[in-house]
């Protein structure tokens, strides 16, 4: 599914995450985790989303399986092990909804 981190960053809105990663078809896609401060107190806090497409439960749990093959440097452990973490609560979320 994905070849390799791209790029990574924390946002200075309240600590909201990004994450860029190759997929295999060539093309980016960005991962971002919504801790901004204005979603605090929202169902949009802690909520990974796609710029490319919508994140069923069944992909969020996908994801987060083939993101534990991308940590390639100590740099990176603690962030691809927060979208890991995160997209497995939200896969839960989902399906329970």
């Amino acid at each position: 599914m994905f070849t390799l981190i791209v790029d990574y960053a924390v946002a200075p809105d309240g600590g909201s995450l990004a994450l860029s990663v190759e997929r295999l078809d060539g093309k980016t896609e960005c991962f971002v985790i919504n801790r901004s401060f204005a979603s605090r107190g929202t169902p949009d806090y802690n909520v990974v989303r796609s710029n490319i497409r919508s994140l069923s439960a069944e992909e969020c749990e996908e994801i987060a399986t083939n993101m534990e093959g991308l940590v390639t440097d100590a740099a990176s452990i603690d962030l691809v092990t927060e979208f890991i973490n995160t997209l497995k609560v939200q896969s839960s979320k989902v399906r329970h909804t």
